[in-house]
């Protein structure tokens, strides 16, 4: 096939497109954030892309995440965290069906920017319409699509599959940033960022996060945990030990965890009784004081068009599989010294029985009124003494009489280690992990000090997910483009597209370039 090129000459420098951190003074980094269109439907993904510019270009104790929120006067209505390599990364937020149409404002700081206040965050404005509902809370105006700027953007028509090649002109931009193609894209007016905001979060010293999230906890009664965990339960296993604060808060320092996870959060008291938690809220929740009335130049075909996407849309963010651990047989770089698939092996009904009918080198014993379980290893002799760690779904379990009780019928594995091994603040010679089918702590209660929550990481980089045959209004979306130039082959489908261009000036400033793309037979 012949390949067909143009390159983009018309640049519209919208100053509400791409926003970054202005009036920080002496910020020690700056934010650039990308998102792939304008205006959106509600019910559709939002596709953010964030760049951390470091001052001086010096990437030392750069932060590892960047909070994104989207609020309208009156609350957060949806929020994602980031998770940075080298300082570049991406999410996909879903915008709630029953949002209302007007403007929004798109909100994005690292957690050591809150130290330096609200007017160093990244912030700009993002339209949604509402096509299936109207409101009380509707701030928007349709205009015609004859009066827009559609018909004086360049123009460039090619066949379905046709390869088309764009850029920046080389004394504008360093390098595209971005590259999305949007179908029937609805133009919006030019806002101004809201100056009068409200900040929600806490007045105190935030530690930079440059390795991991760090998740934060109070206990339900202040002053009663002494020790406090944060679990990854699934058929993985992480454990994170808890770091009190002078505030009687708690810090969690993750690593290498992403996206929706089932995390148990227990605490206890110096007594060793249960002592509940609650996560706290790690968004600064920044909410504009005013925001514009939206403009909005469409037609009726197209609205109905992209509100059929939209519900497809969000059907698929629906069926999205979640990002839950998945089951290794490595503990900590080590393999099992037995592993034990149970539905190769006769049923039996407890984990008792099955310890006692064909699970090797794991005895078990009471010391001072309380049951244990020791891994036999003749390596680790003097660590014998040592009661091993039992781990039901990367769960510590304590109460070893309960485990005993399990229902063998809902576990998979049983692995055996017998290292020598720490966890968090725990020591122990060896490890007897079982994992459930459902990987979920399945029928298994929990005392009064654990609460099992879903709770959501940083996105690291999502795919961008397209179902076959198409449907949705953004057609592509790269975040990562990093290059002089681009290149994509045109929609399957005929139709008018917008293509949208994101970098950045040799200045260090946004820009944004935008093309339509005619695609014919």
């Amino acid at each position: 096939m012949k390949r067909l090129f143009f390159f983009l000459s018309i640049l519209l420098f919208l100053p509400h497109v791409t926003a970054y951190a202005q009036g920080s003074g002496g910020a020690s980094e700056r934010l650039m954030v990308f998102t792939d269109k304008n205006c959106y439907l509600a019910g559709e993904r939002m596709h953010v892309s964030v760049r951390l510019l470091p001052a001086g270009g010096d990437s030392a104790g750069r932060n590892a995440v960047v909070y994104v929120e989207l609020a309208d006067t009156a609350a957060m209505q949806t929020q994602a965290m980031v998770a940075l390599t080298d300082g570049a990364g991406w999410a996909s937020l879903p915008l709630p069906s029953a949002l209302h149409s007007g403007n929004y404002m798109l909100t994005a700081y690292t957690r050591s920017m809150r130290n330096e206040g609200w007017q160093c965050f990244s912030r700009r404005i993002i339209s949604i319409v509402n096509a299936a509902r109207t409101s009380v809370r509707d701030n928007v105006l349709f205009l015609s699509p004859d009066s827009s700027i559609e018909n004086t953007l360049p123009t460039v028509r090619r066949r379905a599959g046709e390869r088309v090649r764009v850029s920046l002109p080389a004394d504008s931009a360093m390098t595209i940033h971005t590259l999305s193609v949007v179908r029937g894209d609805l133009l919006t007016g030019e806002y101004s960022v809201p100056e009068n905001v409200v900040l929600r979060g806490v007045g105190e010293r935030f530690v930079p996060e440059v390795e991991g999230h760090i998740v934060m906890a109070r206990p339900v009664k202040a002053g009663a945990t002494q020790n406090s965990r944060l679990v990854m339960v699934g058929k993985g296993t992480a454990v994170f030990d808890g770091v009190r604060q002078s505030d009687d808060t708690w810090l969690y320092l993750t690593h290498d965890i992403y996206g929706a996870q089932p995390t148990l959060l227990n605490g206890y008291t110096g007594d060793n009784e249960p002592a509940p938690m609650e996560f706290l809220s790690p968004y600064a929740q920044v909410l504009p004081v005013t925001l514009p009335s939206l403009q909005v130049w469409c037609n009726e075909e197209m609205l109905v068009q992209r509100s059929m996407s939209a519900q497809r849309e969000e059907r698929l963010v629906a069926s999205m599989p979640s990002d839950t651990l998945p089951h290794t047989t490595n503990l900590l770089s080590s393999r099992p010294d037995y592993l034990y698939d149970l539905d190769e092996y006769t049923k039996f009904s407890s984990v008792k029985e099955i310890l006692t009918e064909f699970v090797r080198g794991v005895r078990r014993r009471t010391v001072q009124g309380r049951t244990h379980l020791f891994v036999s290893s003749d390596e680790h002799r003097l660590h014998e003494s040592w009661p091993a760690l039992v781990l039901l779904d990367g769960m510590p379990v304590h109460d070893i009489d309960a485990m005993l009780q399990y229902d063998a019928h809902l576990l998979k594995y049983v692995q055996v280690y017998s290292g020598v091994y720490s966890f968090g603040s725990t020591a122990c010679q060896g490890v007897v992990s079982f994992i459930s089918h459902r990987g979920r702590l399945s029928n298994f209660k929990l005392d009064e000090g654990s609460r099992l929550v879903t709770y959501t990481f940083p996105q690291q980089r999502p795919a961008f997910t397209l179902p076959e045959g198409g449907g949705l209004s953004t057609m592509l979306w790269d975040p990562y483009v990093e290059a002089a130039e681009a290149e994509f082959p045109a929609p399957p489908e005929c139709g008018s597209y917008h293509i949208i261009l994101q970098g950045m000036r040799r200045d260090g400033t946004p820009l944004r370039s935008v093309s339509r793309l005619e695609v014919g037979d």
